[in-house]
C-alpha cells in the first residue's frame, strides 16, 4: 500500500470534544502567502461521491480513493492585481451605521458595507495623517473579529458539518465488527423408502431431524475485529482534527487576506483625496497645462487602483463569507476587526516549539493511532488463521416405525465440525498486515522529520520578519516621514514643482507599501508558526 503523506501546517487550539477525544481549533494560517481574493473550495479530502471521506485511514490495509491531494484545503485564483497604488495620508474609516445579525450557534455584529464613493476634497493646508496610521486602524468596532469568525465556521461550516457524519459511521463500523455470528436452523427427513416399506424392501425406519448449528469464535475473530474498528474510529477522530485545523487555517488565510484588503481599499481612497488636494492647489497656483495633464493622470489612475482595490475586497469577503457560510446580503456587510501588530511576548525557543509541535499536531496523532489499528491489523490476521468451529446440536429425531408395527422412537445428538488448518493458515494476510504495520512506522517517522523541519522554517521566518518589520520601523519609516514633511512644506511654500511632488509621492508609497508588506508577513509568520507547532502559542 502506498499513501502519500500529505503536508498539514496549522494551529490548533482545544475547542470542543467528540466521543470523549478533544477537537483541536487552530489559530493560524498556512505557510506562505495566499494571493488576495483566493476563494475557498470544499476542503482537499479526495472527490466526494456519494459521501464524504476523511482520506485514507492512517493503519488501514486498504488504500483509500479519496485520499487528499498535496496543497491545503483550499483553492481558486485571485483578481487581477491592483497595480500601483499610491496610499498616503488616510484618516480612519467612517461608515454608516453598523447592522448586527445572528445566525447559527453565536451572534456576531457586521458594519455595513463601504460605499462607492467617497468624498474627494481635503482640506486645504496642514499635515495629513502618516501612512502608519492607516497600520493602527484595527477596524470597526462591531466588526468580524477572529474568534466570532471561527465559532461561525464551526457552527455553519456543510463541508465540517457533512464530514463530521463520519464518526457516527465509524461507531456502526465497531457495532457491526461487535456482532456474533448467527446460528443456523436445519430440517431433514432421512431413510424414506422409494414406494412402500415391506419386508422385502427392509429400508428405514423413517428418520426427521431438527438441527441447530451454531458458530463458534475459538480464535476470538470477534474481538479483534472490535478492536480494529475502534483504533480505525481513534485514528478518524484524530483525522476529524486535523480537517478543522486545515479548514480553519483558511479562514485564518481569509480573514488575513480581507484585513490587507481592507487596508488597500482606505489606501486607495486617501490616494484619490491627495490627488483631488494636489489638483485643487495647482488650480489655485494657476500651474502650465502640463502639469494639470499629468496631475489628472495620475486622479484618473488612483480611481482606477480604487476600484481594483474595492473588487479584491469582494473578493476577499466572498471567500470568508463561503468558509462562514454566510448569505450574499450578509457577505456584503462584513468588515475586519482586529490588530495587525505582534503585540505578544517572543515566541519560545526551538527546541520547546519542536517538542510541542511533536506532541500537539493532529496529524502526528492520527498516524499514531493509525500505527496502532496496524498492530490490531496484524492480531485479526493472526485470528483469521482458524475458521469457526461448528457445534451441532440436534434437541428431537423420529424414527418413524409405524411401518414395522412397532413404537416410534424420539431421540437427541451432538456434534462438532472442526476446521483443520492443513493449508491455508492465512499466511499471505499475516505478512501483508505485518508490512503495513512496518510501512506505518516508516510513515509516522518521515511525518515527525517533516513536522520538525516545519517548526524551524516556521520559527526562522517568525525571527526574520521580525528583525526586517523593527529594521523598517527605525530606520526606513522616520527617514521616509522627514522627508515628506520636507517636501510637503516646500511644495506648499511654492519651491517645488508639481512634477516633482508626484515623484516624490510615488516614492513615499513605496515605502508605505514597504512597511505594510512587512507587518502583514510578520503577522502572517505568526499564524505560520502557530500552524507548525500545532498550538497557539502566539495570539
Amino acid at each position: 500500500m502506498i499513501r502519500k503523506i500529505r503536508k498539514v501546517a496549522l494551529a490548533v487550539t482545544p475547542w470542543f470534544s467528540i466521543g470523549g477525544t478533544v477537537v483541536f481549533v487552530p489559530a493560524a494560517a498556512t505557510a506562505q502567502q495566499s494571493p488576495r481574493g483566493t476563494l475557498p473550495e470544499t476542503p482537499a479530502l479526495g472527490v466526494i461521491n456519494g459521501r464524504p471521506s476523511l482520506g485514507s485511514a492512517p493503519g488501514a490495509l486498504e488504500p483509500s480513493a479519496f485520499a487528499p491531494p498535496e496543497g491545503g484545503s483550499i483553492g481558486g485564483r485571485a483578481r487581477g492585481g491592483l497595480g500601483r497604488i499610491p496610499r498616503k495620508l488616510i484618516k480612519a474609516n467612517q461608515g454608516p451605521p453598523a447592522t448586527t445579525l445572528s445566525r447559527g450557534s453565536g451572534a456576531m455584529s457586521l458594519p455595513s458595507a463601504l460605499p462607492d464613493e467617497r468624498p474627494t476634497s481635503i482640506p486645504d493646508g496642514g499635515a495629513s495623517l502618516d501612512q502608519h496610521l492607516l497600520i493602527e486602524d484595527e477596524g470597526p468596532a462591531d466588526g468580524l473579529t477572529l474568534d466570532a469568525a471561527i465559532e461561525r465556521m464551526l457552527a455553519a461550516n456543510l463541508d465540517l458539518i457533512a464530514l463530521k457524519f463520519e464518526i457516527p459511521q465509524a461507531d456502526a463500523d465497531i457495532l457491526t465488527a461487535g456482532l456474533r455470528a448467527n446460528p443456523l436452523i436445519y430440517f431433514d427427513s432421512q431413510l424414506i423408502p422409494y414406494g412402500q416399506y415391506n419386508a422385502s424392501r427392509p429400508v428405514g425406519p423413517t428418520e426427521y431431524d431438527i438441527i441447530i448449528t451454531q458458530p463458534v469464535d475459538v480464535s476470538h475473530k470477534r474481538k479483534a475485529r472490535v478492536k480494529v474498528a475502534r483504533a480505525a474510529k481513534s485514528a478518524l477522530e484524530a483525522q476529524f482534527q486535523d480537517v478543522i485545523r486545515r479548514q480553519i487555517g483558511n479562514l485564518y488565510r481569509a480573514f488575513l487576506d480581507l484585513q490587507s484588503a481592507r487596508v488597500n481599499v482606505l489606501s486607495s481612497e486617501a490616494a484619490v483625496r491627495e490627488h483631488q488636494r494636489i489638483v485643487d492647489r495647482a488650480r489655485q497656483r494657476r500651474k502650465a497645462d502640463d502639469d494639470f495633464g499629468r496631475l489628472s493622470t495620475q486622479l484618473a489612475k488612483a480611481k482606477d487602483a480604487l476600484n481594483d482595490a474595492r473588487d479584491a475586497l469582494d473578493d476577499a469577503r466572498e471567500a470568508i463569507a463561503l468558509l462562514m457560510n454566510l448569505s450574499p446580503d450578509e457577505t456584503s456587510r462584513i468588515q475586519p476587526r482586529g490588530t495587525l501588530r505582534d503585540l505578544a511576548p517572543p515566541a519560545p525557543p526551538l527546541d520547546e516549539l519542536t517538542r510541542v509541535a511533536i506532541s500537539s499536531r493532529p496529524d502526528l496523532l492520527a498516524l499514531r493511532r493509525g500505527l496502532g489499528r496496524a498492530e490490531s491489523e496484524v492480531d485479526l490476521a493472526r485470528a483469521n488463521r482458524l475458521d469457526d468451529v461448528f457445534l451441532f446440536y440436534d434437541p428431537f429425531s423420529y424414527q418413524d416405525n409405524r411401518n414395522s408395527h412397532t413404537p416410534s422412537g424420539r431421540s437427541w445428538a451432538v456434534g462438532i465440525t472442526i476446521p483443520v488448518p492443513l493449508y491455508n493458515r492465512n499466511q499471505g494476510n499475516i505478512a501483508r498486515a505485518r508490512s503495513n504495520a512496518t510501512q506505518s512506522q516508516v510513515e509516522l517517522a518521515a511525518l515527525e522529520r517533516r513536522v520538525i523541519s516545519e517548526v524551524r522554517l516556521a520559527e526562522r521566518e517568525y525571527r526574520n520578519s521580525k528583525q526586517v518589520l523593527a529594521r523598517i520601523e527605525t530606520t526606513t519609516l522616520p527617514n521616509a516621514q522627514l522627508a515628506r514633511a520636507k517636501v510637503a512644506a516646500s511644495f506648499a511654500q511654492g519651491s517645488i514643482s508639481v512634477n516633482d511632488f508626484i515623484d516624490h509621492l510615488d516614492d513615499d508609497d513605496d515605502v508605505a507599501r514597504l512597511h505594510r508588506d512587512a507587518l502583514i508577513r510578520h503577522r502572517r509568520s505568526m499564524l505560520d508558526l502557530n500552524t507548525a507547532v500545532g498550538a497557539r502559542i502566539l495570539p
